[in-house]
């Protein structure tokens, strides 16, 4: 039998595949070559370069410094993940503006998912109808209408009560500012959210601080974040994942605990002026949703505000000059009354100032929390693909020299007088609150609260720092790396103005 037409169609296909690979190959090899990625450190096999960030005092200054060296957008590898750093005002107005459609979901998490109930909150769910409903329901029951005239009137009443404690106190009695600021607006909080206080409430024997404290530490990350095959058993070995079981039901059985006693004495039949948020909120959400919620208002309206109020009390009583005159300012707008109201704050001109100073140095994080992204864009010129993380500094860029000429790493307020700032404005100058679609709803509500605290402390009260230490020799030192707090307790002692009527 002629085997030649069988040998002839063997060599046509075996060259045919053959072309059909190489035509591949050479494309895939184009498109490899056409694709124009961000700087990036040379890292490790497996790790990448995660030797490198955690080989530093703090990752925020250790990546702040590599940015200097590789560029405002910076590709990392951490383990199997492509992280985008973002390190200028220029660049993070490109990911919270430009782009911020591709870019708005948030990346996946084992801490977050478990923290969340599965992604049922506002922080940290995907940019999906779930999260446009539940921030709306955060936005319309909380942040706005008569829920922000509640938590005001609640502020200002536990405001008074707590200057009046004070001015109780002895002649020199040191008050620890971190825990009294986080109580008052603890009460405060829980007031809005319950209808109660809670203050001194427990559950397996931790208070409010500390659960929810710990929760921030958690939603940090994983190791199985990074490597999904030895992650998981590495989380396992370390006590990683009992760690998170115990922080995730100490944080679940509180929230539950007060929920189930708000309406155990709680009557049903109530006006709309006596409803509180939970109230409110149990017609629209589930169980779980209402607790993720609290989630997000607990951590940001308590832990964000009072954090914020601390650095402000800590920059301020390190300079005499600045509270010199800070002082004269308040005490000129309020006049002879006997405490500062809310109508008093907006005449506060260099009081803004100093709030806009204590966020560009002291942000509520290092980080905004992070971003992924769900189709290619570009991003200073480079590409960017999905499922690549975005990580933007925030720490960084309200240093950058670029954008602060003059004295960039020092508190000087009075950079703010002939700046127009806007904290959600059009060129990331400063970006303590995000930007974009997840930008946080309840900023407004954070500064103006920031503001009212800081102008009741120095209108009653002159401030020193116990002992011999100098106001200016006070230690500013920072802990933390998400979450920037004082290394140590800010304590102080308050001193009734006598020029006050």
């Amino acid at each position: 039998m002629d085997s030649s037409p069988l040998w002839f169609l063997l060599t046509v296909t075996a060259l045919t595949l053959s072309c059909i690979y190489i035509y591949t190959i050479r494309r895939k090899s184009s498109a490899m070559a056409a694709r124009k990625l961000p700087p990036s450190p040379p890292g490790l096999p497996i790790i990448g370069n995660m030797h490198q960030v955690l080989a530093g005092e703090s990752i925020y200054k250790t990546l702040w410094n590599l940015s200097q060296k590789y560029g405002p957008a910076m590709l990392l590898h951490f383990g199997s993940q492509q992280i985008l750093l973002i390190s200028s005002s220029e660049m993070a107005n490109q990911v919270l503006k430009t782009n911020d459609h591709e870019l708005s979901t948030r990346p996946q998490s084992k801490a977050a998912k478990r923290m969340t109930y599965n992604y049922l909150d506002v922080s940290f769910s995907p940019s999906d109808d779930h999260w446009r409903d539940m921030r709306k329901v955060l936005v319309s029951e909380l942040l706005i209408g008569k829920r922000n005239k509640m938590f005001k009137n609640k502020l200002e009443i536990e405001m008074d009560g707590f200057v009046r404690s004070l001015l109780s106190q002895p002649s020199g009695t040191i008050v620890n500012l971190d825990d009294a600021l986080y109580s008052l607006l603890e009460d405060v909080t829980c007031l809005v959210a319950f209808g109660k206080s809670h203050r001194g409430k427990t559950f397996n024997g931790k208070n409010l601080k500390e659960i929810f404290n710990e929760t921030i530490v958690m939603l940090g990350g994983s190791l199985a974040d990074f490597f999904p095959i030895v992650g998981p058993i590495l989380d396992e070995l370390r006590g990683w994942n009992r760690r998170l079981e115990k922080s995730f039901s100490d944080a679940d059985g509180f929230l539950q605990m007060l929920i189930d006693e708000h309406f155990e004495h709680n009557a049903t039949n109530k006006t709309d002026d006596e409803k509180c948020f939970v109230d409110d909120c149990i017609s629209r959400l589930t169980n779980d949703e209402i607790k993720a919620v609290l989630m997000n208002v607990l951590n940001g309206a308590i832990d964000t505000s009072s954090t914020t109020a601390v650095w402000a009390m800590s920059e301020i009583v390190k300079s005499p000059r600045i509270m010199e005159k800070l002082q004269k300012e308040i005490r000129s707008c309020v006049g002879t009354k006997s405490k500062v109201h809310e109508s008093d704050i907006a005449k506060m001109a260099y009081l803004k100032m100093v709030v806009k100073e204590t966020l560009r140095l002291h942000g509520p994080a290092s980080f905004l929390i992070g971003r992924e992204c769900v189709s290619h864009c570009k991003v200073g010129g480079y590409d960017v693909y999905p499922g690549t993380k975005i990580m933007i500094n925030v720490w960084g860029i309200g240093r950058d020299s670029r954008t602060w000429k003059e004295r960039p790493n020092e508190f000087w307020p009075e950079r703010f007088e002939n700046f127009k700032f806007d904290f959600l404005g059009k060129h990331c100058e400063m970006i303590p609150f995000g930007g974009g679609r997840r930008a946080c709803p309840g900023y407004n509500s954070g500064i103006a609260t920031v503001e009212f605290i800081l102008a009741n402390l120095l209108y009653v009260f002159d401030w020193e720092v116990p002992g011999a230490v100098k106001n200016q020799d006070l230690d500013m030192e920072e802990y933390g790396s998400w979450h920037i707090d004082r290394k140590t307790p800010l304590c102080l002692v308050p001193k009734e103005h006598q020029g006050k009527d």
